[in-house]
């Protein structure tokens, strides 16, 4: 692309409403992950007799490792629905402004 094509993308307002909704929405999963993993390292951190404690008395799973596999659910979760809604949401706005620019 050459520079006045660049100029013109980066001015278009779809180009605009689409960086601001995958920033909005890449930033929302981004905390939700973050505060899970965050969660998970300040309770091994500050309260390991509570993450080390099981679940039900006479029982394997704890407290440290349920937190640790929804943790990881959690980041599964998230990453699904950002492709469901991407694909909906993102991919159209994107075909929209190239249809627009003329590169399709």
């Amino acid at each position: 692309m050459s520079l006045p094509e660049t100029e013109k993308c980066l001015a278009h307002p779809k180009f605009k409403q689409l960086v601001h909704a995958r920033g909005r929405f890449s930033f929302l999963f981004s905390l939700i992950i973050t505060a899970g993993y965050g969660f998970f390292v300040l309770g091994m951190s500050y309260a390991p007799r509570f993450m080390s404690s099981p679940i039900q008395e006479g029982r394997m799973m704890t407290y440290g490792i349920l937190t640790a596999v929804l943790v990881i659910v959690s980041g599964m979760v998230c990453s699904g629905i950002y492709i469901w809604w991407a694909n909906r949401k993102f991919d159209v706005l994107k075909a929209e402004l190239l249809k627009e620019l003329g590169y399709e």
